[in-house]
């Protein structure tokens, strides 16, 4: 990599301002921590206090309450509850006694969106599976893989004397200029955090459709994505090397088929009844508001657990 080619590296990604080799030191204007996370027309709202109680009880969600796009689409799959929950009394469906208190209650949503969802039926056989293949290639979407590089820092604190974003812009520019490698710098963030793994990640999936994932599919191999500043870390990629997204072949498809076109239903419909739920019930999410658990200093509410969709 040659200087010259160093603003190309750094990739515009989740809305934050990186021109050139400088990181804005100030964030976006986000809503204010107290503000409800999602809202229904009827009034009633999400906030982080219910946002907390139900990672609380989710130990399920501790992992993607870690990041901003983990808390979306948990408060996306409570507000999902939710409505559900709402259309559920509205059809007359029966709640269960030790569920009553509870506005966000997983169990009585699966019931009712299985109520709401069609049957998924499989392939009757081979023929019927290749009619499906045929007309669904996108059942059968291998997502781009790369074999990724990352370092991983805590957004406040300091590096080698440092504030963290200014650290990693210096090792972009150290490693144009060939005084630096990847590996070297992931070493050195490495003393400053170990909790999770610095450097060679291996080959990585590509399937979350998020700001990060995206950007990171688009680069060629060499190049690298950040410093992106995401929930309480700041993250510098590389892409090491790339098989991109395709379909595959018959051949290769061929043995699945038939599983594949009942979970390919079962996500269509998720994403369908979800639609039509948050549709009818004025369901608004406040990305914004979800932002803001994430700046420093924002909210003592900040989600401590969060996330798979409660209905499926």
């Amino acid at each position: 990599m040659e200087i010259m080619n160093l603003k190309r590296l750094l990739v515009l990604v989740l809305g934050l301002a990186c021109t050139g080799l400088t990181l804005a030191a100030d964030e976006p204007a986000s809503a204010p921590a107290s503000a409800a996370l999602a809202v229904f027309a009827n009034g009633e709202t999400i906030s982080a206090d219910d946002l907390s109680r139900y990672t609380e009880r989710r130990l399920d969600l501790r992992q993607a309450s870690r990041n901003l796009f983990g808390v979306q689409g948990i408060v996306k799959e409570m507000a999902l509850t939710r409505a559900l929950t709402l259309e559920g009394s509205s059809l007359g469906v029966p709640r269960r006694s030790e569920g009553k208190e509870q506005r966000f209650d997983d169990i009585y949503g699966q019931a009712v969106f299985t109520k709401l969802a069609p049957v998924c039926l499989a392939p009757a056989d081979a023929a019927a599976a290749r009619k499906f293949y045929d007309a669904t290639p996108a059942a059968f979407q291998v997502p781009t893989m790369v074999r990724l590089q990352r370092i991983m820092l805590p957004r406040t604190g300091q590096i080698e004397g440092m504030a963290v974003a200014g650290w990693l812009l210096k090792q972009i520019t150290d490693m144009g200029a060939h005084q630096q490698t990847f590996e070297q710098a992931a070493q050195q963030a490495s003393k400053v955090y170990n909790n999770d793994p610095q450097g060679d990640l291996g080959w990585v999936t590509l399937s979350d459709d998020t700001p990060i994932m995206r950007a990171i599919a688009s680069v060629p191999p060499g190049d690298m994505v950040g410093p992106v500043p995401e929930g309480e870390y700041i993250y510098l990629f590389r892409v090491m090397d790339k098989h991109p997204a395709r379909t595959l072949t018959w051949d290769e498809a061929k043995d699945a088929a038939v599983k594949r076109a009942v979970s390919y239903c079962r996500e269509q419909t998720q994403k369908s009844v979800q639609a039509k739920m948050f549709d009818k019930y004025g369901v608004k999410i406040n990305d914004k508001a979800i932002e803001a658990l994430f700046e420093r200093g924002a909210s003592t509410a900040r989600p401590a657990q969060a996330t798979a969709p409660a209905a499926k």
